[in-house]
Formats: structure tokens, C-alpha cells, sequence
């Protein structure tokens, strides 16, 4: 299913932590300013930035043509005149980057609402397969997944991302407000699509975190 009209099929995605004393403020001009650098590289689509306030972790989104323009621009950025300012905010040891593929026909979009429909809550979802598991099948499950979720009054859009030389995935899943998030949950938890998926995922390297949009 397509999500948009969007010519992405790849994104860079980091976690990360700021350094002890490193004001949000400062990040997020920091932040900003290597926006008008990003916006520059061929391939580059469009950028997020989602924070975790209990856990104090942020995460940046970025959209590319595909995996090419991705990987350049993070080979490039470190020479960027914006870069050092902003790399200079994060904790060395709270830092991750991987590029992903974008899997868009796994996706959802909401039978009820629009697309553009301001999110207040994000559920980020990073996980691999047990060792042996069908992924056709477990494609299957995803887009039976997608089919229940788009009839929930509170989400919006689930968008699906997969690295295929490590068997790593990732879900950004976007919702009203955390309310619709939790509502989502305990609607779908016994559903056999959520049961057949999670027979197939291996719990060990699951972690879940919701966040909120955050502008720059």
C-alpha cells in the first residue's frame, strides 16, 4: 500500500542522547541548521525528529531516494560545516545510525483520518526475526497488521523499514496522542494477526519506545 506520494525508499535512522549540560534549546538550533545542509544532497526527501522524554533519547528521521544517497550523505556530513556544532550535543555511548530500506507496501495509512493529521505520539518499534522464520510469512502478517491498525479511530500512519544484510526492522507507527496508542493496544493484543506476529519475532531484540514529534 502507498503511503504517499513521497519519491523516498530509504531512510538513515539515530538514536542518540545528549551530553551531560547540553541544553534542548541549543540541540535544536543545532539541529536546525544542519537542516539547511541535509536539504542540499541529492536524494535527500524529508526529516523528522521524535523525542523520548522518559527515557531522554532522541531520534531523527531522515528519507532518502534510496540506500546511495543515504550512505553518501553520512559519508559526506562529517565535513559539513554544520556537522561539528551538532555532533558536538551527543553522548558518544547513547549513539546509533542505520540506514534501512523503506518497505512502504507494508505500511498503512488510516481509513479515518488524513494523512497529514497532526501525530502526538509515535510508537518506534526496532526488532529482528527468529532465526528460521519465513519472511514471507511474516510479510503476510505485517500487511494483515496494517489492514487492522487503519481502522482505529486514533492512528494515522504505520510506516516499515527493513535492513536485509542484518535481518533488522523498524516501525514508526503514529497515532492522535498516546490515549489512541494504548486504545490501539489493548484492541488488537489478543487479535491473531498480533499472535501470528508475534510467534515469528524474537522477543530478545525487541525494544519499544514512544516519542513525540518535536519541530526544529
Amino acid at each position: 500500500m502507498r503511503i504517499s506520494n513521497s519519491t523516498a525508499a530509504a531512510a538513515e535512522f539515530v538514536s542518540c542522547r545528549l551530553k551531560a549540560g547540553v541544553d534542548r534549546v541549543d540541540f535544536l538550533r543545532h539541529v536546525h541548521a544542519s537542516q539547511a545542509s541535509l536539504k542540499q544532497y541529492p536524494g535527500y526527501v524529508s526529516r523528522e525528529l521524535y523525542h523520548d522524554v522518559h527515557q531522554d533519547t532522541w531520534f531523527d528521521l531522515v528519507r532518502w531516494s534510496d540506500l546511495q544517497a543515504a550512505e553518501h550523505a553520512a559519508e559526506t556530513f562529517m565535513d559539513d560545516p554544520h556537522a561539528a556544532g551538532l555532533i558536538g550535543c551527543l553522548d558518544p555511548a547513547g549513539l546509533a545510525m542505520h540506514h534501512y530500506n523503506w518497505r512502504e507496501e507494508l505500511g498503512a495509512v488510516s481509513a479515518r483520518n488524513p494523512i497529514d493529521t497532526p501525530s502526538g505520539c509515535v510508537e518506534l518499534l526496532q526488532y529482528r526475526l527468529l532465526a528460521g522464520a519465513c519472511l514471507p510469512n511474516y510479510e503476510d502478517v505485517l500487511r494483515e497488521m496494517s489492514e487492522t491498525l487503519r481502522t482505529h479511530a486514533g492512528f494515522i500512519r504505520r510506516e516499515v523499514y527493513y535492513i536485509a544484510k542484518t535481518g533488522q526492522w523498524l516501525e514508526t507507527i503514529f497515532y492522535r496522542d498516546r490515549a489512541s496508542a494504548d486504545a490501539m493496544f489493548a484492541e488488537i493484543k489478543d487479535a491473531p494477526c498480533m499472535k501470528a506476529c508475534m510467534e515469528l519475532l524474537d522477543e530478545t531484540t525487541l525494544t519499544m519506545t514512544f516519542a513525540v514529534p518535536v519541530e526544529f
